[in-house]
């Protein structure tokens, strides 16, 4: 591929863009002209040198200066001033010597190695020389995928970020010589993400290293369908584990979108087709005038004005006006549009039986639990209920847990995508029709006095959830009666049975069904003639499918229980995916459970807890680990989802540093306070431990870090030696 046939491709990440030729250019400016930072724009400064996400060179976690730094940074102005003015007045040249002196003046003033943040100083001052990949990490990878994908030659990789970011800028002014080079400035982060995920190109995002982040996830995810995240103490496995399930389910079919309040209802296609096919002319939203209707099709209809003049109008912009009720006015461009005026017609004469379905929230999508050591398969899985029935007497019923609810409604949705269309419609219409029919049998059933006869001795007398009672006042019947289940009639009328020797050659059906053949048959036949008087069809109605959706089942705490015993035969089923694997215990006389390829599960696992040693190599094979470990956090990151009236939280990096340095020493080596038996990354606090609101840090320390450490040291974890350090935190 050539390099300008890939840009072509590019969807450019506009709001990035603009963000970048606004602040760039005053930012030279200002660094040229300006002598004190005092003097400086506020609002340039700010961009620079104090943003903390969303920076118009580029964004990366961790890649922003700290408070503590920004003061020691603009307290030594004096320094650092006259080297960017140097690089701010040599627009064509690169400054190598100058670059190295601001990184090390940047490295004498800040905690960590700020390479990120001081890359992205130098690159906003010479923006035709060098690139806007800020991490030395991914501008390596973009060199090896341009080598390997790209057929212009791009020199090698020089292991240096100043050189080899020059060299990529060089490369794409080189051949895209058409372009302003403040127009080229995100390609090369563009190209990156699109060898990375080719689902990337035309999103517009600059949280680089957090998207990538979350897609190497989401990857991992789909190729094993479970993970678990491991790792010490406070490291926000279980925050990561729901941010997860929210990406991956955030595209379902069905799922509200939380930025529109109004948004909360939809109309499928057939319901639109259903309720225009025999409409011939509509109002428009202002009465006013009239539209005629017309040529309705699946997806759209006509719409033809007094002059004669028409117009196709698409479902879908239906949908948004009545979502929006465009009708009332006052919207741009919408009030008397043609969009609005059906989705007025529509809501006026909406039928209060099917037409609006409630969408539902991501969390509909996902559910946690935690597991703790007493958990068992009968939690998990599949178990029995006691219940006093209506003659109260005790039934044990078996029941569904929440993996194998959670794994029939996945499996459900798996096998409906994959059904043609007119199976699945028949199907969704039988559960309509047959809804209605149950209504009808209630009613003849109390209309003849809670007996409604099939034979000359044997009749209904109610209805359960998913069954019909039936029985005979003769002796030997259940006082209940039998259950005649729903499905053994939908089965059969699905299977088009008629008469009593087809269902008891029908193998679909239960064995009580075909026992009872003549009872069964008889309650099929009055179904059949049902559809009859009431003119049901199933001709000309094709029911909109919803698109296949993720469901995650999130397990907190999963090495706390014993696992083999939990999940029993679903060992097998994880590995194997789509294939029934026989439960111990029977629902309706069916043992079998499927996990479906649709239903993601997510466990979070603490590393310093002793019970991990009950995850086994069988079913250690069928999770994937990823590692969760501690890191500093900026206030940026931590206030990211804050919403008005919610405190400001900060982080103690100061503490989190000396609190490290029990588990690892400067060279990131185990420390001599860590016992040999250890190792830092399964046992070093995390740093939800150092979050905390204005002024109330010393409640984390006293109550939560100190009391961990000591612990620590009391097991074993930490030598004797590390007290003296953990007391003068």
């Amino acid at each position: 591929m050539k390099l300008i046939g890939l840009i072509k491709k590019i969807e450019v990440w506009s709001e990035w863009v603009n963000a970048y030729k606004e602040y760039v250019p005053k930012f030279i400016v200002e660094a040229s002209t300006k002598e004190n930072w005092e003097d400086w724009d506020s609002e340039v400064f700010f961009e620079f040198f104090e943003k903390s996400n969303n920076q118009c060179v580029s964004s990366l976690k961790q890649g922003y200066f700290t408070k503590e730094e920004q003061s020691k940074i603009k307290n030594n102005w004096a320094e650092l001033g006259p080297l960017l003015k140097i690089i701010a007045d040599n627009q064509d040249e690169p400054q190598w010597e100058t670059y190295e002196q601001v990184k090390n003046f940047i490295r004498n003033f800040t905690a960590q190695d700020r390479r990120a943040a001081t890359y992205r100083v130098i690159a906003g001052l010479q923006p035709n020389n060098l690139s806007t990949i800020v991490k030395d990490d991914s501008l390596k990878e973009l060199f090896y995928y341009i080598h390997n994908n790209i057929e212009e030659e791009l020199p090698e990789y020089q292991n240096n970020w100043f050189k080899d970011s020059h060299v990529i800028n060089s490369f794409y002014k080189e051949h895209n010589p058409s372009r302003n080079f403040m127009d080229l400035i995100s390609y090369p982060w563009q190209t990156f993400e699109y060898f990375k995920n080719p689902n990337s190109i035309g999103e517009n995002s600059t949280t680089n290293e957090s998207s990538s982040s979350m897609k190497q996830y989401i990857d991992l995810l789909h190729h094993k369908k479970q993970i678990i995240l491991q790792g010490p103490p406070g490291t926000g496995k279980t925050r990561l584990a729901k941010l997860i399930a929210e990406v991956i389910t955030k595209d379902n079919s069905q799922v509200k979108d939380e930025t529109n309040s109004d948004s909360f209802l939809f109309l499928s296609d057939s319901y639109i087709r259903e309720q225009l096919k025999n409409v011939r002319q509509i109002p428009s939203s202002s009465g006013r005038k009239s539209y005629g209707i017309s040529n309705v099709q699946s997806d759209r209809c006509t719409v033809t004005l007094d002059s004669g003049s028409t117009y196709d109008i698409p479902y879908a912009g239906i949908k948004r006006a009545y979502n929006e009720k465009l009708w009332l006015g006052g919207q741009k461009n919408g009030f008397d549009s043609y969009d609005a005026a059906i989705a007025k017609h529509l809501y006026k004469n909406k039928d209060i039986e099917q037409p609006i379905v409630a969408k539902k929230k991501i969390a509909d999508y996902y559910k946690i639990i935690q597991f703790h050591p007493s958990y068992t398969y009968e939690d998990f899985v599949r178990g029995i209920t006691v219940e006093n029935n209506e003659a109260g007497k005790i039934e044990y019923k078996t029941e569904n847990r929440i993996l194998a609810d959670y794994a029939f409604k996945a499996l459900k949705n798996y096998n409906d995508f994959y059904k043609d269309e007119t199976t699945f419609s028949k199907e969704v219409l039988l559960e309509e029709y047959f809804s209605l029919f149950v209504d009808k049998i209630n009613e003849e059933i109390e209309n003849n006095e809670g007996f409604y006869r099939l034979t000359k001795s044997v009749g209904l007398i109610n209805t359960d959830e998913d069954a019909f009672r039936y029985k005979s006042p003769a002796a030997g019947w259940n006082q209940r009666g039998d259950r005649m289940l729903f499905n053994d009639i939908k089965k059969a009328f699905l299977d088009g049975n008629v008469e009593r020797q087809d269902l008891k050659r029908n193998e679909n059906l239960s064995g009580l069904a075909k026992q009872h053949a003549s009872y069964f048959v008889r309650v099929l036949n009055l179904f059949q003639q049902f559809l009859k008087d009431e003119n049901l069809t199933f001709n000309d109605h094709e029911i909109q499918k919803d698109p296949l959706n993720n469901y995650v089942l999130i397990i907190d705490e999963i090495n706390r229980a014993n696992l083999s015993s939990v999940l029993g035969e679903l060992i097998y089923a994880l590995e194997y995916r789509g294939e029934a694997v026989d439960s111990m215990y029977g629902i309706k006389g069916d043992r079998k459970i499927t996990l479906p390829p649709n239903l993601f599960i997510i466990g979070t696992m603490n590393t310093a807890d002793r019970s991990v040693g009950q995850i086994d190599y069988a079913i250690r094979r069928r999770f994937a680990f990823v590692e969760v470990l501690p890191e500093i956090l900026t206030e940026t990151e931590l206030n990211v989802n804050r919403k008005e009236g919610d405190p400001e939280l900060f982080f103690k990096e100061d503490v989190f540093l000396k609190v490290k340095s029990l588990f690892l020493d400067d060279n990131y080596e185990k420390s001599k306070h860590l016992s040999d038996e250890f190792e830092a990354k399964d046992v070093q606090l995390g740093h939800s431990y150092f979050i905390y609101t204005e002024n109330n840090f010393n409640y984390n320390l006293n109550y939560e870090i100190k009391p961990i450490l000591r612990e620590y040291v009391t097991d074993g974890l930490l030598k004797i030696s590390a007290l003296p350090i953990i007391e003068n935190l």
